[in-house]
């Protein structure tokens, strides 16, 4: 069975000189012609085949489930906070002597002191992870 010859059209264009220089180079590199370069080209992006799509589809889903991150971080360092305040609270010295007015001045105090303590470490790059030991964390390559 005789194969049917596929039809062509010659099309002009005008390309930049530094476009065309990449152009020869990567056909005369690679051994492929131009047209056949040209047509891949315009197929992948007629079809939109090229992998772009997929990418920048990736990319949505993990800016999505960052954010989602970062407010469930929000969220916890928020509950925390509260707790941290609420033992203050629950643990004030003027408690048991009754005077629940000197209580939660000293609980809001305490807690003034923590956060401000917190955030000064925190500054300097202290954290948490630092004081466990590298055992603990599987090794010290993982930990950094």
């Amino acid at each position: 069975m005789a194969k049917t010859k596929v039809r062509r059209v010659r099309v002009g264009t005008r390309l930049s000189l530094e476009l065309r220089s990449r152009l020869t180079k990567y056909c005369a590199a690679s051994g492929i012609a131009e047209r056949t370069v040209i047509e891949d080209a315009l197929r992948k992006y007629l079809d939109a085949t090229d992998d772009t799509a997929l990418v920048l589809r990736r990319f949505d889903r993990v800016e999505r489930a960052l954010a989602r991150d970062h407010r469930d971080l929000e969220l916890l360092s928020e509950a925390f906070g509260q707790y941290i305040r609420l033992w203050f609270t629950a643990h004030a010295p003027n408690k048991a002597e009754g005077s629940m007015a000197a209580a939660f001045r000293a609980a809001e105090t305490a807690y003034k002191w923590f956060a401000h303590r917190l955030g000064e470490e925190f500054a300097q790059g202290h954290r948490f992870v630092d004081d466990l030991p590298a055992e603990a964390l599987g090794g010290e390559d993982d930990v950094k």
